[in-house]
Parts: structure tokens; sequence; C-alpha cells
């Protein structure tokens, strides 16, 4: 006999048993054809382990949105510790716990949408209710390693500034820039989409200036693999505090990308 979240893993059902012990607690799970909810349960050989519904590797969408972040750049999170703005139900969150991260302060200015198996991981230290904005340094036990920023209804204008001083120098971190929340009003479609490529030039150089003024320098700039909530494109710039700028995107490239990624998409 042996644990269930254990099995799935070796059955290779999960990535990992924090990803098992997610699945199970939100009954997920069956067992011989009855749910089970509880992570620790005994199973044998021949009992009969069964998933419902098609699984994201993430407790929330967002983090196939880091993953593909980490890839691209195969980043290293082990034994960092990292923050996670705008954390919403954690996939980010959970996206770094699989990737090695020591320590993650979940932050975001809601209140209960981090799931229980987030709040109940030692490594996670859930910050709900909190604006990025009113964290002083000194809140934190050491400088962050890496960070990630997915934030809406507010401009990583009126964020980022806030998030420098709670980095080391040589941190790096994961942006979602999100062109519906930079571009201004005049410029959001029917169904609050930015539908023109312009516009999203526009915002790319905007934001691209700001990593810079900042003292942020870019070391990628692609579409993000998914759209956001209501179908509008997104991006990803993986930056870096301090370090050399090496890297210059070429912002009509990254664009009509994204673009073409949407509109294959749509052709489904």
């Amino acid at each position: 006999m042996a644990r269930l979240d254990a099995v799935m893993v070796q059955q290779g059902m999960v990535p990992s048993r924090q990803r098992a012990k997610t699945l199970i607690q939100n009954g997920q799970i069956s067992v011989n054809g009855k749910v089970c909810t509880k992570p620790a349960f005994a199973v044998s050989e021949t009992d009969r382990i069964a998933m419902e519904g098609s699984d994201i590797p993430f407790v929330g969408r967002g983090g196939l949105k880091l993953e593909h972040a980490v890839q691209q750049m195969r980043l290293s999170l082990e034994g960092m510790v990292c923050l996670d703005i705008g954390a919403s139900t954690g996939g980010f969150t959970d996206c770094m716990l699989q990737h090695g991260a020591a320590k993650v302060y979940a932050i975001d200015v809601g209140h209960g949408q981090l799931v229980q198996s987030l709040r109940e991981d030692p490594r996670v230290i859930n910050w709900e209710g909190t604006d990025v904005r009113s964290i002083a340094p000194e809140q934190l036990e050491q400088p962050a390693d890496f960070f990630s920023a997915d934030v809406s209804f507010i401009s990583l204008h009126h964020v980022l500034p806030y998030v420098l001083p709670l980095l080391r120098t040589g941190a790096q971190g994961v942006v979602l820039i999100k062109p519906q929340f930079e571009a201004g009003r005049e410029n959001i479609g029917k169904n609050g989409l930015v539908q023109s490529s312009r516009v999203h030039m526009q915002v790319l150089n905007n934001i691209l200036q700001l990593f810079s003024a900042q003292g942020l320098t870019v070391q990628l700039l692609c579409p993000s693999p998914i759209q956001g909530g209501s179908g509008n494109i997104e991006y990803l710039a993986v930056v870096q505090k301090g370090g050399e700028a090496a890297y210059l995107p070429e912002i009509a490239a990254v664009v009509q990308q994204a673009f073409a990624q949407a509109k294959k998409e749509k052709t489904k």
C-alpha cells in the first residue's frame, strides 16, 4: 500500500505530489469509482485511479504563461525567494514551486482567491488583501531573487517602481504585459478588446521605456501562449534588475507574431 498522491506521480498522472494533492483536494480524483479527497489515502497496485476532466499542470491557467517564459529562457528557480504579484488563485505561485522555489510571497489585493493547497503549503506566504505598493523592503526576510507580475485594472507604470526595491541586484522577473490596461480608454474596442496592432506596438514601446527607466534589462519579449480572459492578446517579458542590455526586442515582429497566433487560434 502507498499514498494516493505518491502513486499518482509514480504512474505519471501528474508531475509532482503537490499537483496530485491539489487535484485530490479539488475532488478530481476517484479510486475504484469513488471520489477521494485525502492525499494520504492508501491505495494498492490493483486500485483504479481516475482523473476527472482535463488537467492543467498548475492550479490556475496563468501558470502556463510563466511556464512558457521559464522554458523559453531556461530559467532556474531552484532555492529562490520569489514574489508573485497579482497571485489570484496561484497559477504562477504553483509554477514557481514546481520549479524548485524555496519561498513564494503570494501577493494580491483581493481576498480568498488563493487555492487551499497553496494556503497550506509552508513555502507560501499568503499576502492576500495586500497592495504591493504598500510593502516595505524590511517586511521581507531577504530581497527577492525572482518575481512575476500579472496585474489587472492598473498600469505597470503604477506598479513596477514599487517592486524594484524588493529585489536583489541581478534578480530576474517575468512581467505580463496587458495592452487592455495600458492603452487608454480611447483605444479599447468592443468587449474590452485592443484590436489595433499599432496600439499594441505603442504599448510595448512604452513598457520597454518603463523597464529602462527602472533599471530593468529585457532578456525576452514574446506573445503569451494563451490569451487573456476576454480574448485579449498579451505579452511576456523576461527582465533582470541590472545586467547588460544585450537583447533588443523587435517590437513589430513580436506584435505580428502575436496577431498571427491569435488568428490561428480563432480558426481552430
